[in-house]
């Protein structure tokens, strides 16, 4: 599905006509936890915070097109902090992303595919953390035939790993996003959370058991994944 179609389907989202929806997977459809992250908006900066937590964002992208579509290079910076209501310290994250496409008549190259990372810090100090998305190569003929813009990647913070996902299909249609319309956490095979971005606002859905340290992690990495400005939804127009 094109760019333009998700635009409409945000649109009438945010009039009221219609909620688009990611579809999720058995373990959190009915049986988890639904936290909205109130204030991002859809904007580049700003303050959030849901239940037991708050924080402040920022996120940004820059595109240089040489000869448009002949080479076009993307590249864009976020950062957030995030705070718990009984912490005495916040943790924050620097993260990046970049991305280089060459096209030829009707072909496109990726000679860099995007790749994204952050960096954690609590207290100012470096923990001993990570986060790191990349777009893998499609499996097989229906993915290449779909051309999604797929993102995996794994993030480590305190303590607990998890696997990532991104999401592509919409509850209750068969229609199918070609950018990420979210995001699936995993610890294992089992699927622990996941990060819905198809309003402004995005929402975070968690199993009922997850343990302290786990729900953390996954909030922390559920923030960076909604502070990227990924490049499969820019619009911005040459350098």
């Amino acid at each position: 599905m094109s760019g333009v179609v998700v635009n409409v389907l945000l649109g009438l989202s945010a009039l009221g006509l219609a909620t688009a929806q990611i579809q999720l997977p058995p373990e959190l459809d009915g049986a988890s936890d639904r936290i909205p992250i109130r204030g991002f908006g859809g904007y580049n900066k700003g303050t959030f915070d849901f239940p037991g937590y708050q924080g402040e964002f920022r996120r940004g992208e820059s595109r240089l097109g040489i000869f448009d579509p002949l080479y076009v290079s993307n590249k864009g910076k976020s950062s957030f902090t995030l705070r718990q209501d009984d912490a005495a310290e916040l943790v924050s994250a620097e993260c990046e992303f970049s991305k280089k496409a060459v096209t030829i008549d009707i072909v496109t190259f990726d000679p860099k595919k995007l790749t994204y990372q952050c960096e954690f810090r609590q207290g100012g100090q470096l923990l001993g953390a990570r986060l790191a998305v990349g777009q893998p190569k499609p499996d097989g003929f229906k993915q290449r035939f779909l051309a999604q813009d797929l993102r995996r990647g794994e993030s480590a913070v305190f303590g607990q790993h998890l696997l990532i996902e991104s999401v592509h299909r919409y509850k209750g249609t068969k229609l199918q996003s070609q950018p990420p319309v979210g995001y699936l956490m995993m610890q294992g095979t089992r699927t622990v959370a996941a990060l819905e971005l198809t309003d402004v606002n995005p929402t975070i859905f968690v199993v009922n058991d997850v343990p302290d340290e786990l729900r953390r992690s996954i909030y922390a990495t559920a923030l960076a994944l909604a502070v990227l400005r990924d490049p499969a939804n820019s619009a911005l127009e040459d350098d």
